[in-house]
């Protein structure tokens, strides 16, 4: 539906990180978004640079919404699987603000067939990585963004998603129990997908309307299934001072889980 406006290698990461608004990184670090909210007209936007490419990285979303990138090499050479051009560290994305921070390195270098993905408790696997390569990772190490602690080190109080449906319908309304609905600020869901060769071409996140019903019950509605596509998603709530809860897994539009 259109050409990109810079050289990427075809193992540079990208995500669909809001409803039609992909990110990409190019060969130089650069990071562009396309709205491909139009098939006729797609739209380019270069917002920040990290420094250097990250062949054979991923990217995957945070249940705030902001976007992780790890793994991959900064440079093309040998297909993005030279040892010694390996990024340990990694980079969060705000899509809202463009701030970007970079944050701890990993042990391990994460090339070809290398993921990441979001677990249930917000953290952040990043796994695998060098089958065929310099190395064979059949491991991953977990990274803890910054919500899971504060300044001081210590476990930050999350919100809790009390009860939850375990399957529901897109474009219909459903409740939610939680902890304390005054704090809650933000529902947000993040459909599982499928990461592959340094996509998560089936992923999404959502910001879903909400409304507070009484102290614990929230009434939340649902995106229309073109949107909210059929499938497993996780479900977040978010408090005042921005930390998520852990979530609830959540069928649309399948069969009960």
């Amino acid at each position: 539906i259109g050409r990109k406006p810079f050289e990427a290698h075809v193992r540079s990461p990208s995500i669909m990180f809001r409803t039609d608004q992909v990110a990409f990184l190019d060969d130089k670090g650069s990071l562009w978004v396309a709205d491909i909210s139009s098939s006729s007209a797609v739209k380019w936007d270069k917002r920040n640079n990290i420094g250097h490419g990250r062949t054979n990285g991923s990217m995957a979303i945070l249940p705030d919404g902001r976007v992780a990138i790890v793994g991959g090499a900064r440079s093309t050479d040998d297909g993005g699987s030279k040892l010694s051009k390996a990024e340990h560290s990694i980079h969060i994305w705000d899509a809202d603000t463009n701030k970007l921070t970079r944050g701890a390195s990993e042990k391990n270098a994460r090339l070809y067939h290398s993921s990441a993905l979001v677990l249930q408790d917000g953290s952040l696997v990043s796994a695998g990585g060098g089958a065929p390569g310099p190395v064979k990772n059949r491991n991953g190490q977990l990274y803890h963004p910054d919500y899971f602690y504060n300044t001081k080190q210590e476990k930050t109080p999350r919100p809790k998603i009390i009860a939850c449906p375990r399957n529901i319908n897109s474009g219909e309304t459903f409740l939610i129990t939680v902890d304390d609905a005054s704090r809650v600020v933000k529902v947000t869901t993040t459909k599982s997908g499928a990461s592959s060769h340094t996509r998560n071409s089936d992923t999404r996140w959502l910001d879903l309307k909400f409304d507070v019903l009484n102290d614990t019950i929230l009434k939340v509605h649902a995106e229309e299934r073109n949107i909210m596509i059929g499938g497993l998603w996780m479900l977040n709530t978010i408090d005042i001072n921005g930390i998520p809860s852990e979530a609830s897994l959540m069928g649309v539009d399948m069969a009960p889980l």
